[in-house]
Order: structure tokens, then C-alpha cells, then sequence
């Protein structure tokens, strides 16, 4: 029932924010199992996650340019993130990662309260995909970089995380297709029935709070949320995942 649970709550927290659930999956999960089955297998019922978000944020509107330059971007950040997880020491690849993400929330911060000026430029896509390609490939969770990217160009929240979740949606079929290709691991099917419970009724339960979200909430809520995975990536880190 674990998996079942730590899903549930993953899954609330990406259908608030648009971002978030590969995280807390494979930061608790990797405790009680194999990490790679985790990234690997969660995969597998994220991927209806995804579909789902795309339809509880239909009203949204894509921004194709943003949308195909940050896929343009992922795909070899994937391909490189997939094949660090399975030859590479993912406890100080998951510092610099963690690290960085919390840079990436501080530097959001600033342009949202006026005090950095610089922002991030409608043609940076491609680097931006790129980084969140790499984390989603190496440890599952690619949020932060494109959000932090998005919410920059874009202030309607659902057309927030309709870009979010289509890039992700697009980002797990990648990642399944490399990590078959290298090998990586093997599915757990047990693991991932219980998962696939829990991201149904989070999702749910998630897009039911969303939905009471003001415009103005969510943009001041983003900066802090991308701090906090940061923060738990290098707690996770330092306890060894």
C-alpha cells in the first residue's frame, strides 16, 4: 500500500501546481525499492497522469512555438539523463541537481518580486527543454526549469499546466523508448497497479483544489514550490537515494 499512498499525495500536489509528482515518487519510493524500478515503473502509470491533467486543463491554450523548442530541447537531454542513471553515482548528480532547482526557484522569485530584471528570453526553449529532459531522464522529475521558463511568458494557470503536462506526456514516451533501449530496468506490474490507484484519486482530488485557485495564488505559490523540491532533492541526496 505504500506505493499507493506516496502516489496519491504526488499526484495531488501536480494537479495543484502542474509539476512536482516524479519527485516525491521516487524520493520516498527509492526508501523501500530499487530506485531504477521506481524511475522506471512510475513511468509507466505517470504517463496516464499526464493524460489526465491535459484534460482537466483543456481550457488552456498552447503556445506551439514554447511548446515544440522546450521537446526540441528534452530529447537529448533524456537520452543523456537515461544513460547516467545507469552508469553514474546518482547521490552527487542528485546535489548538483537539487542545488540547481533551488537556484532556479530563488531566480524565479526575484523576477516575480521585481528585484532580478534579467528574465528568461521566449527563445531560450531549447536549453530550458534540454535541462528539464536530463532531470526527467536521470531521476524522473523534469518540472522545474520549464515551469520556471513558462510561467515567465504565460500567466493563465491552466495553460500553464496544459503546456507542462504535454511536454511531459511527450517527455515519458521519450524516456520509456531509451530506457528499453539501454536496458535500464525492469517493470514491477504489482507496483505499478497500486500506483496507477493512488494517481487516480490524487489526480481527483488535486484538480478539485485547483480549480479554486486565483490566477495570482498560483503565480506567487511557484517559486516557493520549485525551492521546495530543490531542497528535498538534496535531503534525499544526503540520505543516500
Amino acid at each position: 500500500m505504500i506505493p499507493f499512498f506516496v502516489v496519491f499525495f504526488a499526484w495531488f500536489f501536480q494537479s495543484v501546481t502542474g509539476f512536482g509528482a516524479g519527485i516525491f515518487i521516487v524520493g520516498v519510493l527509492s526508501l523501500f525499492y530499487d530506485p531504477k524500478m521506481v524511475i522506471v515503473s512510475s513511468a509507466v502509470f505517470n504517463l496516464l497522469g499526464t493524460l489526465g491533467l491535459l484534460y482537466q486543463n483543456r481550457k488552456g491554450k498552447l503556445n506551439l512555438y514554447l511548446l515544440f523548442s522546450l521537446l526540441l530541447g528534452s530529447l537529448p537531454g533524456i537520452f543523456i539523463g537515461a544513460y547516467l542513471l545507469d552508469i553514474m553515482d546518482k547521490r552527487t548528480l542528485n546535489f548538483v541537481i537539487g542545488f540547481f532547482i533551488v537556484f532556479l526557484g530563488l531566480y524565479d522569485l526575484g523576477v516575480s518580486r521585481g528585484w532580478i530584471k534579467i528574465g528568461l528570453s521566449r527563445h531560450m526553449g531549447v536549453p530550458v527543454g534540454f535541462l528539464g529532459g536530463l532531470f526527467a531522464g536521470l531521476v524522473g522529475m523534469g518540472g522545474p526549469p520549464p515551469l520556471v521558463f513558462l510561467s515567465q511568458h504565460i500567466t493563465d494557470p491552466h495553460s500553464i499546466r496544459l503546456m507542462l503536462n504535454t511536454y511531459f506526456t511527450f517527455n515519458i514516451l521519450f524516456r520509456l523508448f531509451f530506457y528499453q533501449s539501454l536496458e535500464v530496468s525492469l517493470v514491477d506490474w504489482n507496483f505499478i497497479v497500486f500506483g496507477s490507484l493512488g494517481l487516480l484519486l490524487g489526480l481527483f482530488a488535486g484538480g478539485m483544489l485547483a480549480k479554486r485557485l486565483h490566477v495570482n495564488q498560483y503565480r506567487r505559490g511557484t517559486p516557493y514550490a520549485v525551492i521546495f523540491l530543490g531542497l528535498l532533492i538534496v535531503v534525499f541526496a544526503e540520505v543516500g537515494l
